[in-house]
């Protein structure tokens, strides 16, 4: 009985290293790989970035959306903000008035 347990556990210690060393041969082939597809990545954004974005993408194109964005936004914005300060301000001196009126005896 010992000697098939030593046996059962020999073959077992023999599949676990004959795994490990397949592993760590696999591995080195897939570093390589890795290294490739990063690098052709980095490759295809560089010349993206260099070559097809500044031509994608004019300056004065870019500002006049900015500038038109900006005044629409004010436009639709200043009403509603001239109606929050004086909503803000009529809030402020009720509670002023609401102040000076308690502190009367």
């Amino acid at each position: 009985m010992k000697v098939v347990v030593a046996s059962l556990l020999l073959l077992c210690a023999c599949c676990v290293q004959a795994a490990m060393v397949r592993r760590e041969a696999s591995e080195p082939e897939a570093a390589p790989a890795a290294e490739d597809f990063f690098s052709r990545h980095f490759q295809s954004l560089s010349d993206f970035m260099t070559k097809d974005l500044p031509q994608r993408l004019q300056v004065e194109e870019l500002r006049s959306q900015a500038e038109t964005y900006v005044d629409r936004a004010n436009k639709q914005l200043a009403p509603l903000v001239q109606e929050v300060q004086s909503n803000f301000l009529g809030l402020f001196s009720s509670l002023l008035k609401l102040g000076k009126d308690e502190g009367k005896p």
